[in-house]
């Protein structure tokens, strides 16, 4: 009898500790449960907080020093004049060159109305930021053979250079698109950081 009584005490004790052990673990489960639960709401909640952006910040994203924004090939002929005798052409010089428009972003206007929700950027002007006369595509007609020196593709170089400078100049067109792609670009740089802020952008 002593012995299945012990058996007994022994048996509701093992009981009583396995239940404990369990217990003890669905306190475990449930505080990690609320733990990651919290965790989740505090992260939603970090990522639903609207985030400021300063201007400083918008010309950071924006200030790519001097770009490209248009790329034109020029095929020209550039008159080169006797130094000696103004009047008198020297020879002719046909040319292909590159001629890069764009503007210096560096200089972009930012004004951000928190009240209107409106980001205003203002473009510089649009002009010439690169020309590149390809050497080997010159070809000359000489009118003054002593003008066919050793130094004459230097001159020619710079005379096909101001010439693509001058033409270019005057083409409404090329500068117009590059206006158009700067206007383009900036926007497509600005656009994903400030509109899931609730925040409009006009181009002036």
């Amino acid at each position: 009898m002593e012995k299945k009584n012990s058996r007994k005490k022994s048996g509701k004790k093992h009981r009583g500790r396995f239940i404990w052990i369990i217990i003890v673990l669905l306190i475990v489960v449930a505080a990690a449960g609320i733990m990651i639960y919290l965790w989740q709401e505090n992260s939603e909640n970090r990522k639903s907080q609207p985030h400021i952006v300063t201007e400083s910040q918008l010309k950071e994203i924006i200030n790519v020093s001097e770009l490209s924004t248009f790329t034109a090939v020029y095929n020209g002929v550039a008159q080169v004049m006797n130094e000696e005798k103004p009047e008198k052409t020297d020879y002719y010089v046909s040319y292909e060159a590159r001629v890069d428009v764009g503007i210096d972003f560096g200089k972009i206007g930012i004004d951000k109305d928190d009240e209107e929700k409106i980001i205003r950027l203002t473009i510089p002007e649009v002009d010439i930021t690169d020309v590149v006369v390809d050497i080997a595509s010159l070809d000359y007609i000489f009118l003054n053979d002593k003008a066919n020196a050793v130094s004459v593709s230097q001159e020619a170089y710079k005379a096909c250079e101001e010439d693509v400078k001058n033409e270019s100049a005057g083409q409404e067109a090329i500068f117009e698109l590059a206006e158009q792609n700067a206007e383009n670009i900036v926007t497509a740089l600005v656009r994903p950081v400030v509109e899931p802020l609730g925040y409009t952008i006009e181009i002036e």
